[in-house]
């Protein structure tokens, strides 16, 4: 998770990137929460607030990825979990 641009500090965005040789190099940065509406929360900076202590990611044994994540108004709700599976 990273604030956003600098110029939104209390905004939120969830961002992935893999190593194909064990952290030599990286792939291009993949911005998962790319949501701008459909929530009080979400704005085309990102999401207001970390909800929750949710922040998980996997592999599955066919090699498919898998992030989810919380994101509220506030720490305190009301906020959902996000599920981003097109790795």
């Amino acid at each position: 998770m990273q604030t956003a641009h600098g110029d939104a500090p209390n905004t939120w965005n969830v961002w992935y990137r893999s190593s194909p040789d064990g952290g030599r190099a990286w792939t291009r940065p993949v911005k998962l929460s790319d949501a701008t509406s459909g929530a009080a929360y979400k704005s085309v900076d990102g999401f207001d607030e970390v909800y929750g202590d949710y922040g998980q990611i996997c592999i599955t044994n066919e090699g498919k990825t898998i992030a989810a994540w919380g994101e509220g108004l506030s720490w305190i709700g009301p906020g959902g979990v996000w599920v981003n599976s097109q790795l």
